[in-house]
C-alpha cells in the first residue's frame, strides 16, 4: 500500500500556499507510517495560472526555498515585517531539514502522465522489483529499466507549461490522421464484409458454391 497526498497545482503560484503545502506534506509523512508521494494534480491547467518565478524542478524537488522569501515578501506587505521573516526562515530551515518532501505530476487525462505516476507508485511500494518478469535480475537491471519511458520534469516543463498550445496541436493533429487512418480502414473492411456475403449468396444450401463440382473424397475407378 502506498500513500498518495494529493495537492492542486495551483500551489505553485502563490509563495505562502507553496510553504504551506510542504508543511502539511512533511507532517502526512512523518505520521503515516506507509511509503508516501506527493503529486500536484491539474499539471496540465498550470500554465493558465500566469508564469512562475522559477522553473517546474524547483518546486516538485524542493529546492533551496531561500529564493522563494523575496517573493514570499512581495506577496504581501505583511510578510516583510521583521517577525515574519524570523518565522519564514525557522519553516523554511525546518523543511530543508528533514530532506523528505518531493512531488510527481500528473494530468489526469495524459496517458503518459498517468503510466509515469503508476510507476513511480510500483516503485514506492516495491511492486518494480518484486514481479515474476525479469526475477532473476539485479536492483540494478530493474530500477534502469523501470525508468524507461517515464517523462521528467524538464519534460513536463515543456508539455504542460512552455509549449502547451503547440503540443495540444500536435497532438490533435496526430488524432485526426488517426481517426482518418482508421475510416479508410474501416470502409475497406465493410468492403471485404460485402464480397464474402455476395460469395455466401452464390452458394446453395447445401454450402457448396454453384458451378462448382465438390470433391466427395471418394474415387471412382471403371472397369471394363
Amino acid at each position: 500500500m502506498v500513500a498518495l497526498h494529493l495537492t492542486d497545482s495551483y500551489a505553485l503560484t502563490l509563495p505562502s500556499l507553496y510553504i504551506s503545502t510542504l508543511l502539511l506534506s512533511l507532517r502526512a509523512m512523518l505520521q503515516m507510517d506507509l511509503p508516501h508521494l506527493n503529486v500536484l494534480t491539474k499539471i496540465d491547467k498550470l500554465a493558465s495560472y500566469g508564469p512562475l518565478p522559477f522553473n517546474l524542478d524547483y518546486y516538485t524537488e524542493v529546492q533551496d526555498l531561500s529564493f522563494l522569501l523575496p517573493h514570499l515578501a512581495d506577496e504581501s506587505p505583511m510578510m516583510r515585517h521583521p517577525k515574519f521573516e524570523g518565522l519564514n526562515n525557522a519553516v523554511i530551515g525546518l523543511v530543508e531539514d528533514f530532506g523528505l518532501v518531493g512531488f510527481e505530476t500528473l494530468a489526469v487525462e495524459d496517458k503518459k502522465s498517468m503510466m509515469t505516476l503508476l510507476q513511480a507508485i510500483d516503485r514506492a511500494g516495491g511492486y518494480a522489483f518484486g514481479g515474476a518478469e525479469g526475477a532473476n535480475d539485479t536492483v540494478w537491471q530493474v530500477a534502469m529499466r523501470e525508468g524507461l519511458g517515464r517523462m521528467s520534469v524538464q519534460d513536463v516543463q515543456e508539455r504542460w507549461v512552455d509549449y502547451k498550445d503547440e503540443w495540444d496541436e500536435m497532438e490533435r493533429a496526430q488524432l485526426e490522421e488517426e481517426l482518418r487512418a482508421s475510416g479508410v480502414n474501416g470502409r475497406d473492411g465493410a468492403a471485404e464484409n460485402g464480397d464474402q456475403e455476395d460469395d455466401d449468396a452464390d452458394s446453395d444450401e447445401t454450402g457448396f458454391t454453384a458451378g462448382r463440382v465438390p470433391d466427395s473424397g471418394v474415387k471412382v475407378v471403371r472397369r471394363s
